[in-house]
């Protein structure tokens, strides 16, 4: 009985598969169509899709790129729009989900910064 237990519990847990997160990928693009040409398959612990639009002066860069739960949660909790300046972000969790870049809530000048290089480091590497 134990080894037909063990045995069942192998086949089940080898023909469950798990799929990874897709989402957009691009670092500091001024156009949302053109960011939305490559795709990135998210591996652990990212697990969400990540955008963020910085706007300085009327001009915007957008980055999209994989992130986690935790972050999110943590930089929506900030806001920043002062003078010229904002930054704003949006996270989702299904595949290609950051495709749009309008809807984003506000987020941290510094945070997003910090998006926008990280996207740039990942979108080099390819």
């Amino acid at each position: 009985m134990k080894s037909t237990c063990v045995f069942l519990l192998l086949f089940l847990s080898g023909t469950y598969s798990v799929e990874a997160l897709k989402c957009f990928l691009c670092g500091a693009s001024t156009s949302n169509v053109q960011c939305n040409q490559n795709t990135m398959t998210c591996s652990l612990p990212d697990n969400t899709c990540l955008t963020s639009v910085l706007t300085i002066s009327g001009s915007s860069m957008i980055s999209k790129l994989c992130s986690n739960n935790t972050f999110c949660a943590w930089a929506s909790t900030t806001n920043y729009n002062n003078g010229g300046m904002s930054s704003q972000f949006s996270c989702c969790q299904t595949d290609l989900c950051n495709v749009n870049a309008s809807s984003v809530c506000s987020l941290n000048l510094l945070l997003c910064v910090a998006c926008l290089l990280s996207g740039l480091v990942l979108f080099e590497s390819f």
